[in-house]
């Protein structure tokens, strides 16, 4: 059996450019995005079988042919004409649905797993163009550390950073589709804040960690906050409890808090009343 980590990521910067009119993306949202990856991380374990299968601790996940992590595994099989099997167990951590792409994180391990496993010999290029296939956020995860994403054609571009930073992960107790955050969007309202983004791309490059602060901001905020308006309070509630500034995490519904350190995302989890969860910035080793 061989188990890895699996780590995720957090988004500080995100920017709805617009719905691609034609070409082999048609119909996907081309983004701007800065990804920043945490030491939050599920748990995978892999062992051979005879039958493919998964097993996972948190009921809200499928274990059957829906569940990404499978999906991954019968790609790499078709990819790599491979007729072997595993046995998948997933100990979830991350919020299912809550805007943390814990679902992609896992397929990116499940496929350097069983290039490990099977002895593929792919580099992460390779991986990568394997991952799009899954979806969009997937590349990223060979990418890790902070990069700014769009989601369609390039991947992901690294930023070089020697920043770490500590979060507050506020968790509501509902989760929020990729599909039903796009639901109602109005492209009229988006993609305005392209030139924050590309601030917040050279205060990570600079060290900059004020100017990231300033700069944190997301457009699904404009359609899922009218819908659901705890989230608009929670963001509010993490300021007013001492967070440098707060955001929604990709399509939502977890809503990240930006701390001095970690004593200070303890201290501020304290006074919250919330579900949360204390992360910090993931260090490659």
């Amino acid at each position: 059996m061989i188990t890895s980590e699996s780590y995720t990521r957090i988004s500080l910067a995100l920017d709805i450019v617009g719905k691609i009119p034609e070409g082999p993306w048609k119909g996907y949202h081309e983004l701007g995005i800065i990804k920043h990856q945490i030491d939050l991380h599920d748990t995978i374990s892999m062992e051979p079988s005879r039958e493919l299968s998964i097993r996972c601790n948190d009921n809200r996940v499928p274990c059957d042919e829906s569940n990404i992590c499978i999906k991954a595994v019968k790609l790499m099989q078709q990819e790599c004409g491979i007729d072997e099997n595993v046995e998948i167990r997933l100990e979830k951590r991350i919020p299912v649905m809550g805007g943390l792409a814990g679902g992609s994180a896992n397929a990116a391990t499940v496929l350097s797993m069983l290039n490990d496993l099977w002895d593929l010999e792919m580099d992460d290029g390779d991986l990568m163009l394997i991952g799009r296939r899954l979806g969009m956020d997937v590349p990223f995860f060979f990418t890790g550390g902070t990069a700014f994403d769009t989601e369609t054609a390039s991947f992901p571009e690294s930023i070089e950073t020697s920043l770490e930073m500590s979060f507050v992960l506020a968790i509501p107790d509902f989760g929020i589709s990729t599909r039903e955050a796009y639901e109602g969007i109005d492209y009229s309202m988006t993609g305005k804040n392209q030139h924050r983004t590309d601030m917040m791309r050279n205060a990570f490059a600079c060290d900059n960690l004020d100017t990231i602060v300033r700069e944190m901001h997301n457009d699904f905020e404009i359609s899922v906050f009218p819908r659901y308006p705890l989230l608009a309070e929670i963001k509010e509630r993490l300021i007013r409890n001492g967070c440098r500034n707060a955001v929604m995490s990709g399509s939502g519904s977890t809503i990240i808090g930006i701390t001095e350190d970690r004593e200070h995302a303890l201290d501020i989890q304290n006074k919250l009343g919330l579900t949360s969860i204390i992360s910090s910035t993931f260090i490659r080793k």
